[in-house]
């Protein structure tokens, strides 16, 4: 077993949510290893498909969201089928056109290991690779850290005497903070003897695959309901930068109790039996699965210096895409913290990474249970299909978006008097607007980044006494068309304290600087001792 070598934070598993959570971390400057059990890296497979608008607003923030979207489509049009006959086409677009507050709208249909391309790239600009074939085993903890063990795989090198193969080999690896990004089985979890509680749907299985399938229009998803399976019956999703689809269908065990093997036949044979459109042509399928919709949620994300993001945490149904969507979400308001309480922020600051995250993969969980019910148990599952894509909404009404996501009354905003429309805990909106000497911009522009940022409007000559503030950004925001003062419900002076996240910190009328060097020091920030990470 090689000697331990030491970093301040080991991510376990480089699906979306842990490389989402190394990037945050690294353009932050903190020292991280991102490890992957898989010896090779996804390149096909449907897993993660819809990115919501909130989470190309994190995308946004890591600086990768113009390719994630010239990868995939947004608002793709739905066509709704009966056997052969088409029933509606709908098309999402006008209902979800983007606003000056809401950048992007509609949902956006990519790939998950398309995503993990982009974001693996961009990790890699600031200087930091995943490590493939590298499973963790174990590990221990204290008060000062963790030891993990890890089992890499067999490597092949290049030597003086020409290729050189090495066997399995353990390492220790030694850090302050350890991630568990590692899906639903996660090991991490396990080892920590986190309670995942739930249930797994026994009585339905999918047939999940991607392929090439000629005779079908690529610009629209096809769907085809049935009065017992709703939409399960079939669903067809180009995906347009690996020029495949992905195919959905529901299946039940024969008398024998086995399930159809995925195999080009069976795809076949569902097609013809569900759809039976001529001059249609599946091809060999390149990646297939057999998947049931799992249902569970930790009792808690954080055990000392370990904690949980993603689907190790909470596994829903995919109905509604907002798994990955939670995960990645998870990641982004974990990482600022770390790299907070990492550079002398009190340990409290983590504590709210729970209190603000659970209740929403909770909320996440019912809704989604819910929508799958509407969607693939009875014969208006197109309907609800069709909805879905128009509102962004569950057959609840509750929000796909992930825009309406809040914080109110969490442990960590706070409101100093009610100048402001937004309240502490909100997501910050975007706004085109100009900087104090002028300049157009966009507030997304200002905020993006691991500092924390203070916007202000109108005049605040108090603020003059203000110090420098390790860690946050100041922005005097001139708003000459008023789009700013709208979306943040402000009609005279006022100041927003918007986090590295992306929600509000603290609101206020009057310019108050002891008040906010006292709140920002409360969570470690605005002191040399205690700076997050502010570049120049």
């Amino acid at each position: 077993m090689s000697t331990a070598r030491t970093t301040d934070v080991l991510v376990v598993g480089a699906g979306p949510v842990g490389l989402t959570l190394a990037l945050g971390l690294a353009r932050a400057g903190v020292d991280c290893r991102i490890i992957e059990r898989d010896p090779e890296f996804r390149d096909r497979g449907v897993r993660g498909k819809g990115v919501n608008p909130r989470t190309l607003e994190v995308f946004d923030d890591l600086g990768v969201v113009d390719e994630i979207l010239a990868r995939g489509d947004v608002n793709l049009k739905v066509r709704s089928y009966e056997g052969d006959r088409l029933v509606q086409e709908v098309d999402p677009g006008p209902a979800n056109a983007p606003t000056t507050d809401r950048p992007y709208a509609g949902m956006l249909l990519l790939a998950q290991h398309q995503t993990e391309a982009v974001l693996r790239d961009r990790l890699a600009h600031h200087g930091v690779t995943v490590e493939p074939a590298t499973e963790l085993l174990d590990y221990t903890q204290d008060a000062d850290g963790v030891l993990a063990t890890v089992r890499r795989g067999e490597r092949t090198e290049a030597g003086p005497g020409g290729t050189v193969r090495s066997g399995e080999r353990t390492e220790r690896i030694g850090a302050r903070y350890l991630v568990g990004c590692d899906g639903g089985r996660s090991t991490v979890r396990k080892r920590a003897g986190i309670p995942f509680l739930g249930e797994t749907w026994e009585e339905e299985r999918f047939l999940m695959a991607t392929m090439r399938i000629d005779g079908f229009d690529p610009d629209c998803m096809h769907v085809w309901n049935h009065p017992q399976l709703g939409v399960g019956a079939l669903v067809l999703v180009p995906l347009r930068q690996d020029e495949t689809w992905a195919f959905h269908a529901a299946v039940s065990p024969d008398e024998h109790g086995r399930l159809p093997a995925p195999t080009l036949d069976t795809f076949q044979r569902l097609f013809a039996e569900r759809a039976g459109l001529p001059g249609v042509r599946l091809h060999e399928p390149t990646w297939s699965t057999v998947w049931r919709p799992t249902v569970r949620l930790v009792e808690r994300y954080r055990d000392g210096r370990v904690l949980l993001a993603g689907d190790s945490a909470h596994c829903q149904s995919a109905a509604g895409g907002q798994g990955m969507n939670t995960g990645i979400q998870d990641a982004h308001n974990l990482g600022w913290k770390l790299a907070a309480v990492l550079q002398g922020a009190p340990e409290r600051l983590l504590d709210s990474y729970q209190a603000e995250r659970l209740p929403v993969a909770r909320a996440t969980l019912a809704a989604s249970s819910t929508q799958h019910r509407a969607l693939f148990s009875n014969g208006s599952g197109g309907q609800a299909l069709a909805d879905q894509f128009l509102s962004l909404t569950n057959s609840a009404g509750g929000d796909l978006t992930g825009l309406s996501v809040h914080y109110r009354g969490g442990p960590l905003g706070r409101d100093l008097d009610d100048a402001t429309g937004i309240r502490a805990g909100d997501r910050a909106p975007d706004s085109p607007c100009h900087t104090a000497d002028g300049t157009p911009t966009r507030l997304f522009d200002l905020l993006r980044g691991p500092h924390a940022t203070l916007l202000t409007f109108g005049e605040h000559p108090a603020l003059a006494s203000l110090p420098e503030l390790p860690g946050v950004r100041r922005a005097d925001v001139l708003d000459p068309d008023g789009h700013a003062r709208r979306a943040y419900g402000i009609s005279g002076d006022a100041l927003v304290l918007v986090r590295p996240d992306g929600h509000v910190w603290l609101t206020a009328g009057t310019a108050d600087p002891a008040a906010l060097i006292a709140h920002l020091r409360t969570y470690g920030v605005g002191s040399d001792a205690a700076a997050l990470p502010c570049p120049s």
